[in-house]
């Protein structure tokens, strides 16, 4: 089974137009918490592998601000471009050829801009197997719109990459990357406190096949705001508060939501308690762990109680009599703190101190190594 989490504003449409049973509608107060989409002012399909009517050189003027893509046939495969993912450099030092597409923009009081975006395919090994093209006004007041750029690498678990253009006030050009996802299509873009903003949400990957595999991990939302060729993370403002705790009610009732004690709700768990976190609401959601997890998942870490000098000739791993796991809350309170959903004071609260656990293990190392080395002095 693929666990699928929803983006939690079409969780909540789903449940309160469609009437889906698997999910709780939102009481009419939550709806004021709920992210809004805004769609893009202008868009257009430059490429797509199935389709060869979108496959022409495209040019837009906005106001002041003109851009063109242009395609080039039997082009070097670029090894990077404006949309960058693993496979580019590996098609790149192949050696081939590949169709190119370029970016080209001008705008009054700014050197032109020409940069390649990337090479078009059929998707994976390096190619994009479409390219699309979306504009919006993503900061408040600002004079030029932003040009959002994305498309889909294919490939494993993989990818939707996309990169924010934009002119800056300086008279410079900007090109910030957003951070790779899941799926196909352009990405949302969001209102979330309902105040004019303009945001991105995207699940945190860096809680990506840590807990459970890749196709069951969830990550919390994370999310960002352009300004001035910079993405910032802004998830805790204070007036997306309302949001991150409608989120935390309504993540238990999205549909295939792992059974407690399950192979996968390790990795679920892992989510929720950080969006806790997010809420200001940490001992609730890890009290709600603790009732659930999973303690003998096989994807818990593992440490050594004997030192690699003990471990024998040609060993690379730890011998299996000084294995031990991990305890899964151990594990996720330590991440927690290492990505930054907790605090330290929050970690050790929670009952575990990173020095003292470091402290303990080393010592529990030092004794089992010396009590080896007096049993094998021979």
């Amino acid at each position: 089974m693929r666990y699928l989490r929803l983006p939690l504003h079409l969780c909540l449409f789903l449940a309160a137009v469609c009437g889906t049973q698997a999910l709780a509608a939102p009481a009419q107060d939550d709806f004021s918490a709920v992210a809004r989409d805004v769609g893009p002012f202008a868009s257009a399909i430059v490429f797509n592998a199935a389709d060869r009517s979108f496959s022409q050189p495209l040019s837009v003027t906005v106001g002041e601000l003109s851009m063109r893509v242009e395609f080039a046939e039997h082009q070097p495969c670029p090894s990077h471009g404006l949309l960058e993912w693993e496979e580019q450099a590996t098609l790149s030092r192949s050696g081939g050829l590949c169709k190119v597409a370029t970016l080209v923009a001008s705008a009054p009081g700014h050197p032109d801009f020409r940069q390649v975006i990337a090479a078009l395919g059929g998707g994976g090994k390096g190619t994009l197997s479409d390219l699309n093209l979306s504009f919006y006004y993503l900061e408040q007041g600002a004079v030029l719109p932003q040009l959002l750029l994305s498309g889909f690498t294919g490939g494993t678990h993989c990818c939707l990459v996309s990169a924010i253009v934009g002119a800056g006030d300086a008279g410079q050009w900007y090109a910030v990357q957003l951070p790779k996802q899941n799926g196909s299509g352009p990405p949302w873009v969001m209102d979330v406190a309902h105040d004019g903003g303009r945001q991105f949400i995207f699940p945190d990957k860096r809680f990506d096949a840590v807990f459970p595999s890749h196709d069951l991990s969830v990550g919390p939302d994370v999310i960002y705001e352009y300004a001035q060729g910079k993405l910032n993370v802004i998830t805790r403002q204070p007036r997306f508060r309302p949001y991150i705790k409608l989120t935390v009610r309504i993540l238990p009732t999205e549909e295939d939501v792992p059974a407690p004690r399950s192979r996968e709700v390790n990795g679920y768990l892992a989510g929720y308690v950080a969006t806790s976190a997010n809420a200001g609401q940490l001992q609730a959601g890890w009290r709600y762990m603790l009732a659930r997890y999973n303690p003998q998942s096989p994807y818990l870490l593992k440490w050594c109680t004997l030192d690699k000098s003990a471990w024998g000739k040609g060993r690379t791993a730890c011998p299996a009599p000084y294995v031990r796991t991990v305890p899964y809350p151990q594990q996720l309170a330590l991440f927690l703190l290492q990505t930054g959903y907790i605090t330290h004071a929050q970690c050790v609260a929670l009952g575990y101190d990173p020095e003292k656990i470091q402290h303990e293990q080393d010592a529990i190392r030092a004794a089992t190594t010396a009590h080896w080395h007096a049993t094998h002095s021979g």
